[in-house]
């Protein structure tokens, strides 16, 4: 056989059209790149349980298969059905983030195996986990009542300005994370908080060698600036037509086919098979 490639792709505006669904070229495209022996790669900042409900809905849980989730926390085998590497949070930050957002009027959240973890119940909880389709739990205390430590842990502001809301509250706790926690916004209304060094682009590398496939070898796609770690770290990186002008500055290439319209399989056929 010949070179093994990989392809990571980010799950929302990227892989998944407006409707949350996979185009069927797109979907063809990936099952010939694995049945000739390459990989692909779901790289999302969901959490493993949301991640792997949509790999099962999209028919794209199985061997050959790879979820990157929480940003780059946890990397996770479809076909063994193992986590296979995993980075965790310490628990007395959580706490004391989770007294800071209270403070501030900011809803957060963070995880365990099985649902989304809040102290109160929220219109911006409600949202987020009808999105990542994950139950949620209320829970008393936190860190006390976590099961173990998490991935990460989320803010979430729905309100006018809310980049600008979140924006401000990470300059002013800064101090509270700085060597201890990096930070990237999903989007305008989602700040996300991760262990130290974790990225797409550092699970990119660590996928990449967990499986002896050369960097070089790698291909990543997205469209958002929790992409750019790993459009930077991967052999070729990639932006689809609908992605950010921001992130577009990083690609080594720009696909001519939006979300919507197959730009995975314009990947695949492009640069893999």
């Amino acid at each position: 056989m010949g070179t093994t490639k990989i392809l990571f792709s980010d799950l929302d505006d990227t892989l998944l059209d407006n409707d949350k669904n996979v185009g069927s070229k797109d979907l063809e495209a990936i099952n010939r790149m694995i049945s000739a022996g390459h990989r692909f790669v779901i790289a999302t900042g969901r959490p493993v349980y949301s991640a792997k409900v949509v790999a099962r809905q999209l028919d794209l849980y199985r061997d050959g298969i790879f979820l990157i989730c929480s940003n780059g926390g946890v990397i996770y085998d479809c076909g063994s059905e193992k986590t296979i590497h995993s980075f965790t949070v310490d628990p007395h930050i959580v706490g004391r983030m989770f007294a800071a957002a209270a403070s501030e009027g900011i809803h957060i959240h963070t995880y365990s195996d099985t649902h989304v973890l809040s102290l109160r119940e929220t219109q911006e909880l409600q949202i987020y986990c009808e999105k990542i389709k994950m139950p949620y739990k209320i829970v008393e205390r936190i860190p006390e009542d976590l099961p173990a430590p998490p991935p990460k842990f989320c803010l979430m502001s729905i309100k006018e300005g809310s980049r600008g809301i979140l924006e401000g509250f990470k300059r002013k706790y800064a101090d509270l994370t700085e060597g201890k926690l990096d930070s990237v916004f999903s989007n305008d209304y989602l700040l996300e908080y991760l262990p130290a060094g974790t990225s797409k682009g550092n699970a990119v590398k660590k996928l990449c060698h967990l499986l002896d496939i050369p960097v070089k070898d790698s291909i990543a796609a997205g469209d958002e600036a929790n992409d750019v770690s790993m459009i930077d770290a991967a052999g070729i990186g990639v932006v689809v037509q609908n992605g950010t002008d921001a992130v577009k500055s990083h690609a080594d290439y720009v696909t001519e086919r939006t979300n919507n319209e197959n730009a995975i399989a314009e990947i695949v056929e492009k640069f893999i098979l």
